[in-house]
């Protein structure tokens, strides 16, 4: 026999007890949009100096006729640079390692902040030795114009972003590919081997992921077909809450396509047209899960030893960034730097 009272209070119970779950849940939601917002919106100023008027005594504007052929780029897409361009040893290191070992071919170093040459800046005035360093602005919207992605950013998508500063380096490194075919360079890779005679090309980062800490488009058939494909998935598939989705993403997919084939490890040069997708052992010969290595000197000499065969290092500044070479250790990063970028290394007196 059922009683009505409790059964009809036991209702009451759970549809109340429904009802706050739900209250709960819509609250969470709405918290984690604002929080979201939030956090979008705390990043703007991250990329404020992009839409700033250029000051007379700015950089150079990135002249197109003054790229040559096959030419290296580097792009710096931080606001520090309020008081004068400003590179660390480590970004210093990088550049001089492609110009040294690269002289016949342009070194660009794209900025979109634009502010000024720093004279009193040693890592500034030591690319002086360098005849084929070339220090550049680029206007963050003007560039994008006639291209597949000048809708994107004169849209300010990028904005949205919950790594502007990043994600802005991956447009351009694409952008600029676009633009002029060559190679782009991340900021935190030595090279230890010329690039001259190399095209078209990437390199592996890990089982599932092609890197975009370095690309070469030529100018060729296969060269545009993957700088089309590239920055027109960069346009389409942007994702402004996913750290490398909209650079090794880009490239991962659009090899993806190019060479038919989702397997990371089958991406050879047949297959891809021939585009050359390096093996890990060329630019990433020790892992971001390993990058202590870099600085590990009890390991220095089995790390130097696989070195040998690299063209160059990626030393996953995201996290090394803040981790010190001692001057005088063996300290592989330390080691490398001392043999590649010799003049930015002198120039730390007792860390790098």
């Amino acid at each position: 026999m059922f009683c009505w009272p409790y059964l009809k209070r036991n209702l009451i119970f759970r549809v109340i007890f429904i009802l706050l779950i739900s209250l709960v849940i819509v609250y969470n939601l709405n918290f984690l949009s604002n929080i979201n917002q939030f956090l979008n919106l705390s990043q703007k100023h991250l990329i404020s100096c992009y839409f700033e008027e250029k000051q007379d005594n700015s950089l150079l504007e990135l002249n197109p006729e003054e790229v040559t052929k096959n030419s290296i780029f580097f792009v710096e897409t931080s606001c520090n640079h309020k008081n004068g361009i400003n590179l660390s040893l480590r970004q210093g290191c990088a550049i001089e390692s492609a110009a040294k070992l690269n002289p016949n071919l342009n070194i660009f170093v794209l900025f979109v902040a634009p502010s000024y040459i720093n004279n009193d800046s040693d890592i500034i005035n030591r690319f002086k030795m360098y005849k084929n360093v070339n220090l550049r602005h680029i206007n963050f919207v003007k560039y994008s114009y006639n291209t597949p992605l000048q809708d994107f950013v004169t849209s300010n998508t990028i904005s949205t972003s919950q790594w502007p500063v990043s994600h802005a380096s991956d447009l351009l490194r694409f952008l600029t590919l676009w633009k002029f075919g060559g190679t782009y360079l991340d900021l935190d890779v030595v090279l230890m081997k010329s690039l001259e005679g190399l095209s078209n090309f990437a390199s592996i980062e890990s089982n599932t992921s092609v890197a975009s800490l370095v690309l070469n488009f030529d100018v060729d058939k296969i060269g545009r077909a993957v700088a089309n494909t590239s920055i027109n998935d960069f346009a389409s598939n942007y994702c402004s809450n996913n750290w490398g989705y909209n650079g090794p993403g880009v490239i991962t997919r659009t090899l993806e396509k190019i060479c038919n084939t989702n397997l990371i490890t089958d991406m050879n040069k047949q297959k891809c047209k021939g585009f050359t997708v390096f093996g890990t052992e060329a630019f990433c010969p020790i892992s971001w899960t390993d990058w202590q290595l870099y600085f590990n000197t009890n390991t220095s000499d089995e790390v130097m030893v696989k070195l040998k065969e690299s063209i160059g290092i990626h030393v996953w500044n995201k996290h090394s960034k803040h981790t010190v070479i001692n001057i005088g250790s063996k300290q592989p990063y330390g080691l490398v730097a001392q043999k590649y970028c010799p003049i930015n290394f002198s120039l730390a007196k007792y860390v790098f």
